[in-house]
């Protein structure tokens, strides 16, 4: 769904900029000092939230620090549908031992390609940010029956294990705080580029459309899946994404 939508966004792009070009409206706006901006963001590994100060260096330029949660899956993961002859059975990612979200921390560059030329058109910038990718790495719990030769055994919740539940019955994935005190730290870096589709429809609003491209590489590899020592090399190091994001947030002085 985010690369169809990113695509259309590279293919709708040029017309914009044709139109902001044809217009002969006299639009001037105020220069602000500051710009806060909070972002959803969706790409093509999972999902995440992202928060950004910018300092506006003139008309047309911005630095700034952003931060940035989110969720990376891995490429295979496949989550099974619950068992329905379980009550309460959930799904669950067969061989996914770890949950993975990083916490981007960076510096971020913006600059105004095309300004808005009257109320009803749209700001186009690009930008470019890095920094450091502190990977946080979670183990997963399962829920298992306590006694697997009794249909009415009472569960118990265990930390996932490929050799130990083979062919056991699991009923579902475990709450996500189960294990959150077993986090580990997994530090990268990242870059980012992206184009910013603006539509600021209050002048001290920011109301944005952004789509790019972004890549985690980690010290070394990230243990999502179970990992069989003489089969394939199965988990990542590095994690290329396209993105789409909105933003929103303000201006001031």
């Amino acid at each position: 769904m985010v690369k169809k939508i990113l695509i259309s966004i590279l293919v709708l792009a040029p017309m914009l900029i044709l139109a902001q070009l044809e217009t002969s409206a006299d639009w001037k706006r105020q220069i602000y000092d500051r710009e806060y901006t909070f972002g959803l963001v969706g790409h093509t590994m999972g999902y995440g939230v992202d928060f950004r100060y910018l300092k506006f260096q003139d008309a047309f330029n911005k630095k700034g620090l952003e931060f940035e949660l989110t969720k990376l899956r891995h490429p295979k993961e496949n989550t099974r549908s619950p068992d329905r002859s379980y009550s309460n059975a959930k799904g669950y990612v067969f061989d996914r031992e770890n949950s993975f979200f990083t916490l981007r921390t960076g510096y971020i560059y913006e600059n105004i390609l095309f300004d808005k030329t009257d109320q009803g058109t749209v700001a186009i910038s690009y930008l470019l940010s890095g920094g450091i990718s502190l990977g946080l790495l979670k183990p997963i719990y399962v829920e298992v029956p306590e006694d697997e030769n009794s249909s009415f055994s009472p569960r118990k919740i265990e930390r996932y294990n490929h050799q130990k539940h083979l062919g056991s019955t699991i009923y579902g994935e475990a709450s996500f705080f189960n294990g959150i005190g077993e986090t580990k730290l997994h530090p990268g870096i990242y870059v980012k580029a992206g184009t910013i589709f603006n539509y600021q429809l209050l002048e001290k609003k920011v109301t944005s459309l952004e789509a790019g491209v972004v890549y985690d590489l980690f010290y070394k590899e990230v243990p999502i899946f179970y990992e069989d020592p003489n089969g394939e090399d199965v988990n990542l190091q590095g994690f290329f994404q396209m993105y789409l994001a909105f933003n929103f947030g303000y201006r001031k002085n």
